[in-house]
């Protein structure tokens, strides 16, 4: 992308942006470097319609072809399982990653819908568990900082919660056609959202707008480099860990509170599970809140492990003395 990325922005959002601040059309995306992405995004139509047993069948297998031939993603999905579960042996973190590799490519075929369905029917495949949660600090007339872990579901947790007044953030993608139709529906005409482009400025109209009842969907679990990080343990190995909800927090006091998303196979539905807030947070120690993050996502990543982005370089940060784990 050369042009700057701009936020998505429904035309009803929580801070009053004009909606010809947002991303919007252009119509150089009929140029030929762009048709590649209107194949892509009509491929994705036929997929959303398809019958979801064939999309999750197609997809099983899909990621059976990126596990058996992409030997890079499955040695950093591997690595990251031995680092993190060091009691676990050989062949149980090549299942899990096996099972994770699985989820992955049934979540490339099913991600369309999003894409493509308005909220109500998207409403109809998702669920939430202790929403009250949330709803009990928005009446208090105070923000909350809703973080989250990835997980191959990722996009269906914004989607759950949307009926809440909400600000995110994402990373554009280099094709601009495809960061323009995929970001818009993450702000879809019924929803209440302002989603920023991931830069080096925003937080200062994150805190700006978490003065106000309003919800921050927030990825903690991310290695952005040792600024504004600290190492604590994940699991079983130490990873640079975000400082930046306990600031946050700090600053606006917004209540903290963890969620994730799954795919339920018993019940067919996209839950997001909301956990209790933090307590005691943040106090005036940074290691310890880091660690009270990172206990939390544990306990949310370990309810369907196989579905955690463990592709993801986790750990490329690395305390001093020891080695970076990707080789």
């Amino acid at each position: 992308m050369t042009d700057k990325p701009k936020p998505f922005l429904s035309e009803n959002n929580p801070l009053g942006m004009q909606i010809d601040k947002g991303e919007a059309f252009s119509y150089k995306y009929f140029l030929p470097k762009y048709w590649l992405g209107w194949v892509i995004i009509l491929t994705s139509f036929f997929l959303t319609y398809m019958p979801k047993i064939f999309r999750d069948s197609i997809g099983a297998f899909v990621g059976l072809i990126i596990y058996k031939t992409n030997k890079k993603r499955q040695k950093i999905v591997e690595k990251n399982l031995s680092l993190c579960f060091k009691e676990k042996k050989q062949n149980e973190i090549k299942k899990i990653a096996q099972e994770y590799f699985k989820h992955l490519g049934q979540s490339y075929l099913n991600i369309p819908v999003l894409w493509w369905k308005n909220d109500d029917n998207l409403q109809e495949i998702c669920s939430v568990e202790n929403i009250h949660y949330i709803q009990d600090e928005l009446s208090k007339k105070r923000a909350v900082i809703l973080f989250t872990a990835h997980t191959v579901t990722l996009d269906f947790g914004g989607r759950s919660i949307s009926s809440f007044p909400i600000i995110s953030m994402y990373k554009p993608f280099r094709n601009s056609l495809l960061n323009w139709f995929i970001g818009k529906s993450r702000s879809k005409s019924t929803d209440n959202v302002v989603v920023f482009p991931r830069e080096k400025y925003i937080f200062k109209n994150i805190i700006k707008a978490l003065k106000q009842p309003i919800v921050f969907y927030y990825l903690a679990d991310e290695d952005l480099g040792s600024k504004d990080s600290v190492f604590v343990s994940f699991f079983d190995e130490q990873k640079a860990t975000l400082t930046s909800i306990a600031k946050l927090s700090s600053m606006t006091n917004a209540a903290v509170i963890p969620c994730i998303n799954h795919y339920n196979l018993k019940t067919n539905k996209y839950e997001t599970y909301i956990d209790k807030p933090l307590e005691n947070f943040p106090s005036d120690d940074e290691k310890v809140d880091a660690r009270q993050v990172n206990d939390r996502l544990e306990q949310l990543i370990s309810r369907e492990l196989n579905q955690y982005m463990w592709s993801l370089r986790l750990f490329q940060t690395r305390p001093k003395g020891l080695k970076y784990p990707y080789e």
